[in-house]
């Protein structure tokens, strides 16, 4: 088993998650992909370990416009005390909601979303 730290947000039964791309990877290679996102295709069963508790589930990239509509709004405009550090190291100038939340947003639209549908009790 292998471990990667991610953002995950957690919405009853889903958690919703993006594996981020550098910009110009995502225009020049969009079919470029992390080790990650390759180990869910071949075996969407994920292990995850979010406040709660550790859930098992199955992976799976968002394809779904209204459920890649749903994960958009949950990734993009939850932000957390954390969430300012990370803006600090990215862009600019003093962090704010505003920009961490345009932050999160060009990372979901450069990135590839993934959902996980979590087993009812954490194991």
């Amino acid at each position: 088993m292998r471990s990667k730290c991610v953002r995950v947000i957690r919405q009853g039964r889903r958690a919703y998650l993006v594996a981020l791309r550098p910009p110009h990877v995502a225009v020049t290679r969009p079919d470029a992909v992390h080790a990650w996102v390759w180990n869910i295709r071949a075996d969407p069963r994920v292990r995850l370990r979010i406040p709660g508790g550790m859930f098992d589930g199955v992976a799976y990239e968002i394809t779904d416009a209204a459920e890649l509509a749903r994960a958009r709004a949950a990734i993009c405009d939850a932000v957390h005390a954390t969430d300012y550090a990370e803006c600090a190291l990215h862009l600019r100038g003093l962090p704010t909601r505003t920009k961490i939340q345009e932050l999160h947003r060009y990372w979901f639209d450069t990135g590839i979303p993934v959902a996980i549908q979590l087993k009812e009790t954490p194991s």
